[in-house]
C-alpha cells in the first residue's frame, strides 16, 4: 500500500529493523498502527524519504518509530491533530480524500496496548511518531 505511492512520488522509503528475534505481542495491531503512520508520512511529504523502525530498547522492550523528511506539521494543529474527522488543510499538498481517523485510530490502539504514541515535529525537518512496547522475546 505504501511503495507504489512512495515509488510514484519518488520517495526513498528506509526500513530500519535490527530484531531478529519473534516477539510476544499484537502483531497485527503493531502492524495496523506503523501501516497507518506509514501512509500518512508518505501522503504529506512530496520529497526526501520516509523511515519505518523498530529499535531495541533494553531486553525486552522495542522502540517503534515512523519519520518522514516532509514540511513537519504546523504547531496550531498539534492540539486537535488527533480528533477524528480532522481533516487538514493548507493548500494543495493535502488532496488526498480520508475520513480523518487514522491518527485517531493509531493513538486508541497504542494506548490500548499500554503505550503513548509521541510526536516530535519541526518545520523542514519532518515529522516523527514514535512509540515503545513491552515485547518479551519468544522462547520455542
Amino acid at each position: 500500500m505504501v511503495l507504489p505511492l512512495a515509488e510514484e512520488k519518488r520517495l526513498e522509503v528506509q526500513l530500519v529493523h535490527p530484531v531478529p528475534e519473534r516477539r510476544i505481542g499484537h502483531a497485527r495491531a503493531v502492524g495496523r498502527v506503523l501501516l497507518n503512520l506509514a501512509t500518512n508520512a508518505v501522503k504529506f511529504t512530496e520529497a526526501g524519504f520516509v523511515e519505518i523502525a523498530a529499535r531495541p530498547v533494553g531486553a525486552t522492550r522495542l522502540e517503534f518509530a515512523v519519520r518522514d523528511s516532509g514540511e513537519g506539521i504546523d504547531a496550531a494543529v498539534l492540539p486537535s491533530l488527533y480528533q477524528p474527522f480532522r481533516k487538514p488543510s493548507g493548500g494543495p499538498r493535502y488532496y488526498f480524500s480520508s475520513a480523518g481517523l487514522g491518527l485517531a485510530i493509531c493513538r486508541k490502539l497504542v494506548h490500548a496496548m499500554g503505550s503513548t504514541l509521541r510526536i516530535e515535529t519541526r518545520p523542514h525537518w519532518g515529522t516523527r511518531f514514535s512509540f515503545e512496547l513491552e515485547l518479551p522475546p519468544a522462547t520455542i
